[in-house]
């Protein structure tokens, strides 16, 4: 999109299209329920928000910098998301999951440095 559009729009996109697919899932599922909890209300606003931010970071960024740099930072999702279900879910990572995180966690930063690299030396 570059830095002419304006950051919102990809963020709006984002949301109306992820409202669609869980309409259209629900609809499938026949799961038409609010939690019963007001915790998980809570979660699930919280959820969406979070989603948003994240959202709104990752675009803002590509449009600071070039993409190899922020592809390189967004696989640290992945040790994140093992480091979180040890400590908050106690439940350690299989070793196919963890063979499967570093296999991305290796192919996205091989093709991230390379372009950078490449970047670099002809600049």
């Amino acid at each position: 999109m570059g830095k002419s559009v304006h950051y919102y729009l990809s963020v709006w996109y984002y949301a109306v299209i992820g409202l669609i697919e869980c309409v259209i899932i629900v609809f499938i599922l026949s799961e038409w329920k609010l939690p019963s909890c007001g915790q998980d209300r809570w979660i699930l606003m919280l959820i969406a928000v979070l989603g948003i931010t994240g959202q709104t970071f990752l675009i803002k960024a590509l449009q600071i910098e070039k993409a190899g740099p922020v592809a390189l930072t967004r696989t640290v999702d992945v040790v994140l998301a093992f480091f979180f279900q040890f400590i908050f879910f106690n439940r350690a990572p299989t070793w196919w999951s963890l063979g499967g995180a570093l296999c991305v966690v290796l192919s996205t930063s091989g093709v991230a440095l390379r372009k950078w690299y490449n970047s670099s030396r002809r600049s």
